[in-house]
């Protein structure tokens, strides 16, 4: 293992968020909001946590040479893992110098939230925050969406060389994600700009609907991310407003797709997306679910309104699947047989290459499609069954992956929901907080319900939570491998 490698790429990237501390400074300055009593005012802890990641950034970067271009995979994993715990340790220093959160637990845990874009939170009252911080949650969501090491692809053209392994061990949906241009740097800057589209076209889209331009770029920032933070405690239904709602939709529906068609979509290659096997179930499972919900919604409603179920499942079908977590209802008072069915998208997520968060539409598919063989191998035990995907068979190796994936994905929510089980947390809350954080939804059942505040989980749970997050974002394969003594043998 190259450690100096990885210090060394983990000091640019704390370059890079210093870099990014700026803007919510610049809020801050914009606004002047009252500092939380008995902490410093929120210029003054963006201040410091500007000057300590730069600093620390420079040291790491400038004491240890990069190596990039013998970099393999582990190291390629452990760049990407070491990266983001250090952006969220980083990234929480404004939230704990400036009162947001006065324990650091919690200021990390409401920072590992928002660059993984789970979206579940600490805090309770919400409205109440000086702007800088409620900005600063909103832009780690935006940055994660997109992934900090695809940034930072897009931007030092140092990280071109040898940066594949950077690209593989972090983009949601791994193996699964195609490369639209041959070199990397270019698949980063087409995918970043396509990003920056869809979020300037939505902020001007929400603030003609009425909202104000803060409010307007923190939603999109949410939105874009698949991330679900909101300024308000209300989280959407703060505003109470079909057209913004529908807005929301479109973009959190968009934000559940892969990228790489995004492009083949500006290209104008619409057989392309249309004949893509993960766009049509992904667009059927968001149909079938909405219709699903609103049935259910109808039956239970005292007045029969079909039109007000039909907007809440919309927007609660499409923000859940999508693993976004935005509210206008709270589900926690939905039918049981309607809230099981909420947990069962919620684990599917969005397409691979997405900002989506969870196990993947794709997924979902190789795992039904092993299924089919098998029992067909039952009836005809001397043939031999490919598994496709399209016309495309999927390698061996692949399948094997998804079979693993899956047990690990199980095999974790299980152990997550035993040891918060162990700590006084109750079945429900501990089960959904633990589905919510490893698949990257935010809000869960219980006393994690649908505005997703997780203040009432012990210190030691949300440590537990913060890893679970992190797993989920890299997708188990990364983080695990750290623990392995092999990874570290040269």
């Amino acid at each position: 293992m190259n450690i100096q490698s990885i210090l060394s790429v983990v000091g640019v990237l704390l370059v890079l968020l210093s870099g990014l501390l700026l803007a919510p400074l610049g809020v801050a300055l914009y606004f002047g909001d009252t500092p939380i009593e008995g902490f410093m005012s929120e210029t003054s802890a963006f201040g410091w946590a500007f000057g300590l990641s730069l600093t620390s950034g420079l040291i790491l970067w400038k004491l240890f040479p990069s190596g990039l271009a013998k970099l393999r995979d582990r190291e390629g994993f452990a760049i990407v893992t070491f990266s983001w715990l250090s952006m969220s340790a980083f990234g929480a220093l404004p939230l704990y110098l400036g009162g947001a959160c006065p324990e650091f637990i919690d200021a990390f845990f409401e920072s590992t939230s928002g660059f993984t874009t789970t979206g579940a939170s600490i805090l309770q009252d919400i409205d109440t925050l000086p702007h800088g911080i409620l900005f600063w949650r909103n832009l780690m969501q935006w940055i994660g969406g997109m992934g900090i090491i695809l940034l930072s692809l897009a931007i030092f053209p140092m990280l071109g060389i040898g940066s594949f392994h950077l690209f593989k061990a972090e983009i949601p949906g791994g193996s699964t994600v195609e490369q639209t241009q041959p070199r990397l740097a270019e698949t980063a800057k087409i995918l970043w700009k396509t990003y920056l589209a869809l979020t300037l076209i939505e902020i001007l889209a929400l603030r003609f609907a009425g909202l104000s331009w803060f409010d307007s770029v923190c939603h999109t920032f949410s939105t874009v991310a698949t991330g679900g933070f909101s300024p308000h405690n209300g989280s959407v239904s703060a505003f109470n407003n079909v057209y913004i709602e529908s807005i929301i939709i479109l973009f959190m529906f968009l934000g559940g797709i892969n990228f790489a068609l995004h492009f083949q979509l500006v290209r104008r290659n619409f057989s392309v997306v249309l004949k893509n096997p993960e766009f049509r179930t992904y667009c059927i499972l968001i149909l079938a679910g909405v219709l699903f919900a609103t049935w259910g919604l109808t039956r239970v409603s005292e007045t029969g309104d079909a039109g007000q179920a039909f907007r809440s499942a919309a927007f609660t079908v499409v923000s859940i699947n999508t693993t976004t977590g935005f509210v206008t209802d709270d589900f926690n008072l939905w039918p049981e047989y309607l809230k099981l069915f909420l947990v069962a998208i919620m684990m599917i997520g969005g397409c691979s290459g997405s900002t989506s968060g969870s196990f993947k539409v794709i997924r979902i598919i190789i795992l039904l499609k092993i299924i089919i063989r098998e029992l067909k191998n039952l009836v005809y035990p001397r043939a031999i069954f490919h598994v496709k995907v399209g016309d495309k068979t999927v390698d061996a190796d692949d399948l094997s992956n998804v079979a693993a994936l899956t047990f690990m994905f199980m095999g974790f929510t299980a152990l997550g929901g035993i040891l918060l089980s162990a700590m006084g947390v109750d079945f429900t809350t501990a089960l959904s907080a633990t589905v919510a954080s490893l698949f990257n939804i935010g809000p869960g059942l219980g006393d994690v319900g649908a505005m997703g505040n997780y203040s009432s989980i012990p210190a030691m749970g949300k440590g537990i939570l913060i890893l679970f997050m992190l797993l989920g974002r890299l997708e188990i394969y990364g983080v695990i491998l750290l623990f392995l003594p092999m990874t570290w043998r040269k």
